[in-house]
């Protein structure tokens, strides 16, 4: 029997094999973050919409949130985006600073001035102005919120004493008028524009003095995006509809939008097939050929992302040693696991920054394929006949085969896989939030448009590091890339940051997923992206009914 065919089983028993371990989206710990009813039986839902102009969309895992200052996360983050819009957006395909609800900007120095939309409104009409957009700010800097996206706003003047509560406001944010924003870097910040696209704009009259976290607002929030929130339906169905007070005169066309969970990859496709969902950024990808057969379907590819692979939890006693690390790389074939599980679709991976990326380094060496070194370094290190957990999102069958080949694979070096498969949700609440888990083959960590992000995921007090890893010199080098304005500088220090991370391996980076975009074709005027997937600028779409 083939490798190929032995995964093609392994897909009908898998779930028998981690039954025990799948969690659903009803025990995520729901907090009252603008989450509606537990989830819904998939045949009370509705199959088609009756309005042409609306958009069914199916998504592969739910947001963890919709609150924008908790969220961290693809779904839950284009959910803000449709809902409260971006301060400063970012290009889909090249990734370069847009604007948004800024609509200009001058730089001097270390000083930005932003003017915002003249027009700009939340969806009540009350104005929106750069007040809201500081208190916003504020609000990810402040202690008690717990942003994981603090780390991309504290290079503003007086951030880190506003942060440290040694400071009651943010010295480099200024409002001299409603429209007009001045912001003071204390030092260089080469992502400081791009990192503005995570201010999703809140309005301050709403939630000044109140909690950030579990305000009632946010199970029915007020925003400036192109879509009003109607509701969500845990596990189910999130609906929105036309904001009539949007800034951008005459968008959406699309008036409505469901973004429906449907956890399992070729689920997705019989869905679009059957012409259940318009579109999705997820269905399986070994179904193209199925997918392009149905004429009003449209199919797109985009580039690879940043690998897939495990990212390990140095809490973990065995895995907070390298040498152990390295071993679980070294037994794992990764150019057999892309042959034969992604049917030449994918790739072996090669670091956390994405190939399409200026800061990538081709020249990097993948780490070898040895199970036999692998054997000895694991036994070396005390970690022969451990047990450790290896977790992935249910209905993910390309991460899930990459579960099962990596349970068959470390069984021969000393390694017992305990594996967990669980609805997307709350996997990013054990991992983000408990961080209970020891391995996670959802890619946390990795990076396709903005490099310096590498900075919030490895720094060391960062809280976006969720692996517990902690070295010096690699904090040393992701500040320096992100204080290093011109990229050609920043190139050969990312090369640095790329070879100690492999070094290290708190993840391994071992395959690019491949991705099937497909979407109803009376929908036209779509931007496609690697890193953001089809529906980013939804409000600029068309639609022929």
């Amino acid at each position: 029997m083939t490798r190929r065919y032995a995964l093609e089983r392994s897909r009908i028993s898998r779930r028998g094999l981690v039954a025990g371990s799948a969690v659903t989206a009803a025990a995520v710990g729901l907090g009252g973050i603008g989450r509606g009813a537990l989830a819904a039986p998939r045949n009370a839902l509705p199959t088609r919409q009756d309005d042409p102009s609306s958009i069914l969309i199916g998504t592969l895992g739910e947001a963890k949130s919709i609150n924008p200052f908790l969220t961290d996360e693809s779904e839950g983050d284009w959910r803000c985006k449709m809902l409260f819009d971006e301060f400063v957006r970012a290009n889909p395909e090249t990734y370069a600073p847009e604007p948004g609800l800024a609509s200009a900007w001058t730089i001097d120095g270390l000083t930005v001035t932003f003017t915002l939309q003249p027009t700009a409104t939340f969806s009540d009409g009350t104005p929106v102005t750069a007040e809201d957009v500081a208190f916003t700010i504020k609000g990810h800097l402040a202690k008690t919120t717990g942003s994981s996206r603090q780390s991309k706003f504290l290079a503003i003047q007086g951030a880190q004493e506003y942060a440290d509560g040694a400071a009651t406001d943010v010295a480099g944010l200024v409002a001299p008028d409603p429209k007009t924003l001045v912001v003071t870097l204390a030092r260089p910040d080469a992502p400081f524009l791009y990192n503005m696209r995570y201010v999703f704009v809140v309005p301050r009259a709403a939630l000044e003095g109140k909690n950030l976290t579990n305000d009632p607002f946010f199970q029915k929030p007020v925003g400036a995006g192109p879509y009003v929130f109607e509701s969500w339906t845990v596990g189910a169905d999130f609906v929105a509809a036309a904001n009539p007070n949007y800034w951008q005169e005459g968008k959406p066309a699309v008036t409505r939008l469901t973004h429906r969970t449907i956890a399992d990859a070729q689920s997705l496709v019989l869905a679009l097939v059957s012409g259940e969902i318009d579109a999705s950024n997820y269905p399986n990808p070994v179904a193209r050929q199925q997918l392009e057969e149905n004429p009003d379907l449209a199919i797109l590819v985009p580039p690879f992302t940043s690998p897939n692979g495990w990212m390990f939890n140095l809490a973990n006693p065995h895995l907070a040693k390298p040498e152990v690390r390295r071993g679980i790389a070294m037994a794992l074939n990764t150019e057999q696991f892309a042959a034969d599980a992604l049917l030449g679709l994918g790739k072996p991976g090669l670091g956390p920054i994405a190939p399409d990326s200026w800061a990538h380094d081709p020249t990097l060496e993948p780490i070898p394929y040895d199970p036999e070194m692998a054997r000895q370094a694991i036994a070396g290190a005390g970690a022969e006949g451990a047990q450790i957990r290896f977790m992935v999102n249910q209905g993910n069958v390309l991460r899930e085969d990459w579960l099962t080949y990596t349970q068959q694979a470390l069984q021969e070096v000393g390694i017992e896989v305990v594996p967990e498969v669980m609805e997307y949700a709350a996997l990013v609440e054990r991992v983000t939030v408990a961080k209970d888990y020891d391995a996670c083959g959802v890619d946390f960590a990795g990076v396709t448009a903005e490099p310096s992000e590498l900075y919030e995921q490895f720094l060391s007090t960062s809280p976006g590091n969720y692996m517990n890893y902690k070295n010096p010199e690699l904090d040393r080098l992701l500040t320096q890339a992100k204080e290093t304005i011109d990229p050609e500088q920043a190139k050969p220090v990312y090369a640095q940051i790329q070879r100690l991370i492999m070094q290290d391996t708190p993840m391994h980076y071992a395959w690019y997923r491949p991705f099937l975009h497909a979407v109803d074709k009376r929908f036209a005027g779509y931007t496609d992206s690697g890193a953001y997937g089809l529906f980013h600028t939804l409000e600029d779409w068309t639609v022929t009914p």
